[in-house]
């Protein structure tokens, strides 16, 4: 009966150790609108960025970088919220077809929504790596007040 326990004991650290040791949330608010990520990958330095490298201090130690002819998709990756007492229309614009966004199964370089008063919205991110390691892409988010035409 010892070993039973102490083989659960064991389990339980073994497990508890692979759980994440901290919760990052990056956030950023324009217009009235707070854009924000918990995603171990988000941080914010100036404006809210996704840093996928070494350089971030929860990257796990291995690899090096992200694979060549590949496409990630994270979803729900940014959370675009509404704080005015008004409806926005919200652009999010990539400088660049290897970066894609998403609310649904379809992706594409630009997408557009309407959100209401405290109305929140997740956004997925695609990316399509060309080559091995680094790559900078950016992208564009405009506020307006009032629904999108």
């Amino acid at each position: 009966m010892k070993k039973i326990i102490i083989a659960i004991i064991l389990l339980l650290i073994a497990l508890g150790l692979r759980a994440p040791a901290i919760s990052v949330m990056a956030a950023d608010t324009i217009s009235g609108v707070l854009l924000y990520s918990t995603s171990p990958y988000a941080k914010n330095e100036g404006n809210l960025t996704i840093d996928i490298t070494e350089n971030n201090p929860n990257y796990p130690g291995y690899g090096n970088g992200l694979s060549p002819g590949s496409v990630y998709r994270f979803d729900g990756l940014l959370t675009i919220e509404n704080s005015n007492d008004f409806p926005v229309c919200v652009i999010l614009e990539s400088q660049s077809d290897l970066v894609k966004f998403y609310t649904d199964d379809q992706s594409l370089p630009a997408i557009s929504f309407t959100l209401d008063v405290n109305e929140s919205m997740s956004v997925g991110v695609e990316l399509n790596t060309a080559e091995l390691g680094l790559m900078e892409e950016y992208y564009s988010i405009q506020i307006m007040e009032g629904g999108c035409q």
